[in-house]
């Protein structure tokens, strides 16, 4: 509200007091009286915002106060486009509230409360504007060891609990939810996390994204970084980062709170870490796609397996020898990664490998099928050969050495090939999985599948 109409009102009873009938002491001190007022109003709003300004229909500064801001001048703006101080908003459009990136006369910019209303004249057109600012995060030079506000949330625990979280779940998915789940609890935030090469299905969202929201992430798809911005009554936040397969990870956030710097920044890093551990996952699996071997235990994977099993037979139908797969299943083996945690499931692993190389001979085939199924080719084993091995498998079971120790139990399907037999190994396969849940229908430890299907 301004005072001025009323100063000119008094200035001309001041100088013609016989036209309003006051004598001139009166004028005085209803002069002084409101220039006081006015003092009181202008320190009274300076407590309230940093900076107030008014620009002409141009949007150029004509007024700014105070004359020093964050210890620079700010005379010499005046003339300019607020855009120099200002270049991510319309200055003359009003403004509520709006978060703002500004930058100062010097120094580094700062984020800032744009608060703006256009005046008009007769006809209804924009004459200029008057606003305010009022800045929420300083530049860290400004402020010395004794006023450096505490953080309202433990940045380093929070990491610390997202990578936690990343490393105990073995699929990336429910890795990157959990890391979501850790992120967002501690800043009362919803979220969401997208991967732009699949921008249908998300791989994280603890609510659905608004509209407001939806817009602002497909409106620059090619920006990384972090960008902040208000949707609706919430305050939304989106993080990008590049990933090799030339998508992009989008790590959105909104809550009814504002973002700090220190937010920001943590938002940030948290997306860096989901991108590389996604973009990790995403090379590992166009490896896997063509590798023959199971990383995490060293054998050969299916793909690999059936390689070897046709490789091996054409020699055994030459030397007229039979063969026999046998599809071992350990119950229970990918169940101690979740309760004994991944050092001791992986500590399980290695120890079954190494019993399941020794109960076959050196020059047969092993392989990982799944995650707790194994499959063994025994090159010459017949029939009884067979029996007889799969009885010593199944007598002790495979005994788990940690802490506490684990016994855990070993069901065989065994299924044998004759010589010159027309059966593929995706046969064989089949006829010992068939085995196998016909002897877990029986309560029988191991199974031999006697005829084809």
């Amino acid at each position: 509200m301004s005072l001025l109409p009323d100063i000119r009102s008094l200035m001309s009873q001041f100088v013609n007091p016989s036209a309003a009938g006051k004598t001139q002491q009166d004028l005085r001190n209803m002069l002084a009286s409101t220039l006081e007022s006015r003092e009181r109003w202008r320190s009274l709003l300076y407590q309230a915002v940093d900076l107030v300004f008014e620009t002409d229909s141009r949007g150029r500064i004509i007024l700014i106060s105070p004359d020093t801001w964050l210890g620079q001048p700010t005379t010499p703006l005046i003339g300019h486009p607020f855009s120099a101080l200002c270049d991510s908003v319309d200055i003359l459009q009003p403004h509520t509230g709006t978060p703002a990136s500004i930058t100062p006369p010097q120094g580094p910019p700062l984020t800032a409360i744009l608060s703006s209303c256009p005046f008009h004249d007769s006809e209804g057109r924009i004459t200029g504007t008057r606003g305010t600012l009022t800045a929420v995060s300083a530049p860290l030079s400004s402020l010395t060891n004794e006023s450096v506000p505490v953080p309202e949330h433990d940045g380093i625990a929070i990491l610390a609990a997202v990578t936690t979280a990343l490393r105990k779940a073995i699929v990336p998915r429910l890795a990157a939810a959990s890391a979501m789940e850790a992120l967002l609890e501690p800043l009362a935030a919803e979220g969401a996390l997208l991967d732009t090469a699949a921008p249908e299905t998300l791989l994280f969202s603890s609510s659905s994204l608004t509209d407001d929201i939806q817009a602002v992430l497909s409106a620059t798809p090619a920006q990384t970084g972090t960008i902040v911005f208000r949707a609706g009554t919430r305050y939304a936040m989106i993080c990008r980062e590049n990933i090799r397969s030339l998508a992009q990870m989008c790590l959105v956030v909104w809550r009814a709170t504002s973002w700090s710097l220190p937010e920001q920044q943590l938002c940030q890093a948290v997306c860096s870490l989901l991108a590389g551990f996604w973009e990790l996952d995403s090379i590992h699996r166009r490896i896997l796609l063509d590798s023959d071997y199971d990383v995490s235990s060293n054998l050969l994977n299916w793909q690999g397996l059936k390689a070897e099993i046709d490789r091996r037979t054409r020699r055994l139908d030459q030397e007229v020898m039979p063969a026999t797969l046998i599809i071992a299943r350990v119950p229970g083996l990918t169940e101690l990664s979740k309760t004994r945690g991944f050092e001791a499931g992986e500590e399980a692993l290695r120890q079954c490998v190494a019993l399941l190389r020794k109960a076959v001979r050196p020059t047969d085939a092993i392989g990982r099928i799944s995650n707790n199924i194994f499959g063994l080719w025994m090159d010459g084993g017949d029939r009884f050969a067979a029996a007889e091995r799969a009885e010593r498998m199944t007598a002790h079971g495979i005994p788990i050495l940690i802490d506490p120790p684990v016994h855990l139990p070993l069901q065989l399907g065994l299924v044998s090939r004759e010589a010159n037999a027309e059966e593929t190994p995706e046969s064989l396969l089949e006829r010992g999985m068939l085995a196998l849940q016909e002897g877990l229908a029986e309560n029988r430890k191991w199974r031999f599948s006697h005829e084809a299907p």
